[in-house]
């Protein structure tokens, strides 16, 4: 007679290999082929996607909008506070926008899109040993400075 731990070792045994699931089959050389390729994204995301054309009033400028500032749609002359809500409330295209970083406004000098880009503006850097001060940038002599908000009126150009 065998003893009743060995019976139950064989009862867990015989169950666990009841339970089990068979292991998928390969697909066969043609099912293969026809098969997508699941290390291959479906949809394509590692390319940029193109930016909607701009909105009236802004030009695409690498993957970001910029406003041109052009006739009929001129850039305010700004405190910096006040710039950053005129931003966040300018409606164009139904974006969001900002104040550019500073080295977003350096990118742009020579950009002949940009109507009025050669005078001081303010941007939405603050300057990492007083971040009570942001940059503002002259793209006409490429100079660069900071400032207290409240210190004058700058040209505001926004970003989306």
């Amino acid at each position: 007679m065998m003893p009743r731990s060995s019976i139950l070792v064989l009862f867990v045994l015989c169950a666990l290999a009841c339970d089990s699931k068979p292991a998928p089959a390969k697909p066969t050389e043609a099912e293969a082929k026809s098969a997508p390729n699941k290390s291959e994204p479906e949809d394509d995301h590692s390319k940029p996607k193109a930016l909607a054309p701009a909105p009236e009033g802004s030009v695409a400028v690498g993957r970001i909008y910029v406003q041109t500032c052009a006739a009929g749609k001129p850039c305010p002359l700004l405190l910096q506070d006040a710039g950053v809500a005129h931003c966040k409330s300018l409606g164009l295209g139904g974006l969001l926008w900002r104040l550019p970083t500073l080295e977003e406004l350096e990118s742009w000098r020579g950009n002949p899109d940009l109507v009025g880009y050669d005078v001081f503006h303010w941007s939405g850097s603050a300057w990492d040993e007083d971040p009570g001060q942001f940059w503002i940038y002259d793209p006409g002599s490429g100079s660069k400075t900071t400032a207290k908000p409240d210190r004058k009126p700058f040209t505001i150009r926004c970003v989306a």
